[in-house]
């Protein structure tokens, strides 16, 4: 098995970016110009899953530091290559990238239906903390989960798996 490097991208990524969006997100994709600013802008960034210099997965987030909150727009890794960590290590480099800027929470939407992904998020901390209806379309509802990246601040304790 080849290992998967986790690092940030860069705009030579946005080819097997845009091919993950395509394939994980179909209609529903960001566009180029999108992903583009997300590797571009100072308030946002990209982490990228490499394997055999292919981009297998991506997570892409935002910042606000005014509510020293980072927020994870999307987490998405090619079908093939899921069921192997990839998901948990960008999700992981993602909070630590987070922690970096010194962001106090980690936020994210999903949809409701997306059991895999909500298990998965649960198990790394995060807790649901409200509903956006119709967030992905009419009938599409997201979780609104939350996770302290210092827990030891807000009284919160984070059970660990």
């Amino acid at each position: 098995m080849l290992a998967v490097i986790v690092r940030t991208a860069d705009v030579r990524d946005l080819p097997g970016l845009l091919r993950i969006e395509e394939e994980c997100f179909g209609i529903e994709m960001f566009s180029a110009d999108t992903v583009r600013s997300f590797i571009e802008r100072n308030d946002t960034f990209v982490m990228v899953a490499i394997e055999a210099d292919d981009v297998v997965g991506s997570a892409m987030c935002m910042i606000s530091e005014e509510r020293q909150e980072g927020r994870i727009a999307s987490v998405a890794v090619l079908p093939g290559s899921r069921r192997k960590g990839t998901g948990v290590r960008l999700l992981e480099e993602c909070e630590r990238k987070f922690l970096r800027f010194g962001l106090e929470m980690s936020t994210l939407e999903v949809d409701v239906a997306n059991g895999a992904a909500i298990a998965l998020y649960e198990s790394k901390g995060y807790e649901i903390n409200g509903m956006i209806r119709d967030f992905y379309g009419l009938g599409r509802d997201a979780y609104v989960m939350q996770k302290p990246l210092h827990p030891e601040k807000t009284g919160i304790s984070i059970r660990t798996s």
